[in-house]
């Protein structure tokens, strides 16, 4: 039977049989046609799409690219820009309180740019096709000797964050068992392999509408009456004699003095800083906390 390995964009087909995967040992083939990256070796990983906030749950993918090459010897054993998918079994949210994530995640296959890809030891025997990845998880049953790679990843994001990672972010995995590659299909990726450019990853992050500085109002003109004036006066005249008349004082315009104008108000927008991972460690598979925690911490 086949099953098939998805990432956005892409399919590629993993051929399986039994569990879910047929290791390199058990072919016919010499030790000398496999690569083999020994338990603990690290693979610094960039997140291609990002983990919304509200929306992640258990069970969700958690797509990665290989952003430095894994050497092994003298020859590349991952080149930069391979796919690295993986699962989220658990989320702890960041609160009010508590400006932190933690995202237990379960790494199950890398993915070479030539189509050639390799399930990671442990998950191969923990998912079959009759128990899904989720129901696999939350019931652990010892049926490989290998142990999966299971990293917890502790995010530094606020509550207000719409994301938990962004585009881009970058942390690392460490292999909990050996991984055996085939050393051809390897050869035939890294001509075909891009580095990742982690300079054009385009943060997810919405950005929000705030009310931004207000203009002010400005202030009113101020008017200083003027005087209205006096009438002439007139001193009657005696006989034969003409009347005397006296000017009036002429009356005078008000005075204004011009108010200050108002000025403009300005929208402000609020974009929460990206989420940074501070720490990425590997944790053993019995330590997986319930996927019911990916609810915790919401408020």
């Amino acid at each position: 039977m086949k099953r098939i390995a998805t990432f956005p964009g892409f399919a590629f087909i993993v051929c399986a049989i039994g569990l879910g995967f047929t290791a390199p040992a058990q072919t016919n083939t010499t030790s000398t046609d496999f690569t083999t990256l020994p338990a603990g070796t690290r693979i610094e990983l960039a997140v291609t799409a990002p983990v919304w906030a509200r929306a992640a749950k258990a069970g969700d993918a958690l797509y990665t690219q290989v952003d430095f090459p894994v050497i092994a010897g003298k020859s590349t054993a991952v080149p930069a820009g391979t796919y690295v998918q993986g699962t989220i079994l658990s989320i702890a949210r960041p609160s009010r309180f508590r400006g932190r994530a933690q995202i237990q995640a379960l790494f199950t296959t890398v993915i070479f740019a030539n189509g050639y890809a390799v399930l990671l030891p442990g998950f191969a025997a923990a998912a079959s096709p009759a128990r899904p990845v989720t129901d696999s998880l939350q019931t652990p049953r010892a049926l490989s000797p290998f142990a999966p790679t299971v990293m917890e990843l502790t995010v530094n994001v606020s509550s207000s964050n719409d994301l938990l990672l962004d585009n881009g972010t970058q942390f690392d995995i460490t292999l909990a068992s050996p991984l055996s590659l085939d050393a051809k299909q390897v050869a035939a990726a890294i001509p075909l392999s891009r580095a990742v450019d982690l300079g054009k990853f385009k943060s997810a992050t919405l950005c929000r509408p705030t009310p931004g500085a207000p203009g002010s109002p400005g202030t009113p003109d101020t008017v200083i009456p003027g005087s209205p004036g006096t009438p002439d006066t007139t001193i009657p005249g005696g006989p034969g004699m003409p009347d005397t008349v006296i000017p009036g004082t002429p009356s005078t315009p008000p005075t204004v003095i011009s108010g200050s104008p108002g000025t403009p108000g300005f929208p402000g927008r609020d974009c929460p800083g990206p989420p940074i991972v501070i720490s990425s460690v590997p944790i053993p598979y019995a330590a997986v906390r319930s996927p019911n925690s990916s609810s915790a911490n919401n408020h």
